[in-house]
């Protein structure tokens, strides 16, 4: 294989990875900061009162339930947020046409959850990861492309040659 190809080659996967790595940081630090803000604002949501559609165990992989607000029923399976999934909490129990509790976003009454809140020091360490990924990501694209252009500048080939020749005359 010719070498110009094989380092093409590896510069292309390099690059993928660090700009994969980047975008990866990008859409994880959104995310994040998205469910956080959802989740300490799910906190001062109204009350509403829903029914059990589906349980756990019966084949579905997520409990489903029912809700009602401004004389429209909703439909959700959304039990908490994902910085709220790392708190120690008693496992729901519930089973198809029970009640219970829902807390429903008053501005978009499709979205929903039956627990509220948040853990802040999850919000806190995967934005920490998510800026590492940046930070590394558009970091290997830069150090990439620099020693990619200093291998192939016609000036440093010229810069060494100086330097040796005169050194050693």
């Amino acid at each position: 294989m010719d070498t110009t190809l094989k380092d093409r080659s590896d510069i292309t996967v390099i690059l993928v990875f660090f700009i994969s790595l980047a975008i990866a940081g990008v859409l994880g630090g959104g995310f994040v900061v998205r469910d956080y803000a959802h989740a300490r604002a799910s906190v001062s949501w109204p009350q509403v009162d829903g029914v059990v559609l589906s349980q756990l165990g019966d084949g579905s992989k997520r409990l489903r339930y029912a809700y009602s607000i401004g004389g429209r029923t909703y439909q959700s399976h959304r039990e908490r947020f994902f910085t709220a999934r790392f708190l120690r909490s008693e496992a729901l129990v519930c089973f198809p046409g029970e009640a219970l509790t829902v807390y429903v976003d008053p501005q978009h009454h499709t979205f929903s959850v039956l627990r509220t809140g948040g853990v802040g020091a999850v919000f806190v360490l995967f934005s920490l990861l998510s800026g590492a990924c940046i930070f590394f990501g558009v970091g290997g694209v830069v150090w990439t492309l620099s020693e990619r252009a200093a291998k192939h500048s016609p000036d440093t080939d010229a810069k060494f040659n100086i330097g040796r020749d005169a050194h050693f005359q």
